[in-house]
Formats: structure tokens, sequence, C-alpha cells
């Protein structure tokens, strides 16, 4: 299976976090844009360990455009995701 990482929200406001697996599509229910510095963390360190664990088995796509954005606006370390995908 294929996992597909995206935002909601533009590049300046990203307001959700998509996970597309298959048919099903998962969003994060805080707005990323209103919600304080602790949660954007605690979020960015959940779907760290989500993608971390689900990369054992399957497939994960993050689009170049959209990893940095997601990085940024959840405090993680430019990167991050690189793991992944596969890019250096």
């Amino acid at each position: 299976m294929k996992i597909k990482l995206g935002v909601r929200g533009s590049s300046d406001a990203v307001n959700a976090i998509i996970i597309k697996m298959d048919d099903l599509v998962l969003v994060t229910s805080d707005n990323i844009f209103l919600i304080g510095e602790e949660s954007r963390n605690k979020m960015g360190k959940n779907i760290v360990a989500m993608l971390d664990s689900l990369s054992k088995e399957h497939e994960i796509e993050i689009g170049e455009k959209v990893a940095p954005m997601i990085e940024s606006e959840l405090n993680l370390e430019k990167g991050t995701f690189n793991k992944f995908t596969g890019n250096k």
C-alpha cells in the first residue's frame, strides 16, 4: 500500500495534515495554524512515529514541496521526512 502525505491550506497557512492510504483519507482535527507550539511539537513527533512504523511495510510518498512545509509547521528538523521518501 502506498501512503501519501499532504497539506490542506497554503504555503502561508497550513491548516491540516492529510494522510491518504488507498481509499482512506485521514485529516488532522486541529487547525495547525491556530494551535500552540506544544501541540505542534506533539503532532510532529506523533506523525513521524506513525510514518516510522508504517514505512516498514508500506511505501511513503511525500512531495518535494510538501515535506518542507510540514517540517516547518510542526517544528521538525529539516530533512526529517527524507528517511521515508529516500530523498537525501
